[in-house]
């Protein structure tokens, strides 16, 4: 059984087209099971952060990326570019091949935006397909597509069937080749996540499951605080929190020097739990320590009613900018500078591509 592992943001993570994929498959009697990594309200950096994470916990075989309908456009091509390198780096450490997918988002300018030119630059440079459906869509939003879609982005059970449809016709195609493999087996990855669940003293009652992996998450009640060792000087970034009705605001300390952070984990859709990431900077820290508010968000629901009850804040991961070496470093540069280069010959004819 070939096992194709999807993995995305929340049209990924809702039910909808894997599973027509599957019933395809299974219709047709093919070898092949979608499998599924759906990170709802994520962006690139928290798939960037927990890619080894995903890829240790759910085995497969190959990986379809639908990486481009989270809030990627707000960043501009060179971090763009880098992210990318630290998920691609982990999937060929595992010798998976690799494709992208590219959905449908409502507010997209498709005439104008960044990420077609993004899919053939890799489709030249690397050899990396992908199947595009969010250009087509956009097309045919000149007429009426209500049908496909509820809110420019999330499908209806007609837009799934077609999901489903030309994610499985894609599957069906030669499998994406190993050829980028070569050019990012030895790239080092600049994060690593630390699950508060294996850090000594520390107690993560509180299990999601939404994610397609096992997040398990320390919840500190409201007016409490909870000390956190890391063991030794790392420079944190963020956390993994979760957002919902009982969420409300956490501050972020270094332990040591006394820096610290504030951050509200509630938003508009806070009528029900997920995890969100949460960019926090606190360089060099030994240990933190974060601390629940009694302060209840001011911030109205786009359905339901407020929770009343006290505050609960949840903590699964930390996530810690690596120091890399010298060594380590001058690989990136290379990388980077190799692509540039093979950029520039592309666009006057010199490189013709994987």
């Amino acid at each position: 059984m070939i096992r194709v592992l999807c993995l995305g943001y929340s049209v990924t993570e809702l039910p909808g087209y894997v599973e027509r994929a599957n019933a395809l498959a299974e219709a047709e009697g093919r070898p092949v099971t979608v499998l599924r990594s759906g990170w709802g309200g994520h962006s690139l950096p928290s798939i960037a952060a927990l890619i080894d994470e995903i890829l240790d916990a759910i085995p497969c075989d190959r990986v379809l990326l639908e990486l481009f309908t989270g809030n990627v456009r707000y960043f501009d091509g060179a971090t763009m570019r880098a992210y990318l390198d630290d998920i691609l780096a982990a999937t060929a450490r595992r010798n998976l091949p690799v494709a992208f997918l590219n959905l449908h988002q409502g507010g997209v300018d498709y005439a104008a935006e960044p990420v077609a030119g993004l899919l053939a630059e890799y489709r030249a440079l690397y050899g990396i397909p992908s199947l595009d459906i969010a250009a087509p869509v956009a097309a045919a939003g000149a007429g009426d597509i209500t049908y496909l879609l509820t809110d420019a982005t999330h499908v209806t059970p007609a837009g799934a069937d077609l999901y489903g449809l030309l994610v499985y016709s894609f599957l069906r195609a030669p499998p994406p080749g190993h050829a980028y493999i070569d050019r990012f087996r030895t790239l080092p990855g600049r994060f690593e996540s630390l699950p508060l669940c294996t850090l000594p003293g520390l107690s993560c009652a509180f299990a999601l499951r939404r994610n397609g992996i096992p997040l398990d998450f320390l919840e500190i009640p409201e007016g409490t605080r909870v000390a956190v060792s890391l063991g030794r000087p790392r420079d944190v970034i963020g956390l993994l929190v979760t957002y919902g009705p009982q969420a409300g605001t956490l501050t972020i300390e270094d332990s040591a020097t006394g820096r610290a952070h504030t951050l509200v984990a509630y938003d508009e859709f806070s009528y029900y739990t997920r995890s969100m990431y949460r960019s926090v900077t606190l360089p060099a820290a030994c240990a933190l320590t974060i601390a629940q508010s009694t302060e209840r968000p001011d911030i109205a629901l786009r359905k339901g009613t407020p929770d009343p009850g006290p505050r609960l804040g949840r903590v699964s991961h930390i996530i810690c900018r690596r120091r890399l070496s010298l060594a380590q470093r001058a690989v990136r540069l290379h990388h980077r500078l190799r692509r540039s280069l093979r950029r520039i010959g592309l666009r006057i004819g010199l490189v013709r591509g994987a």
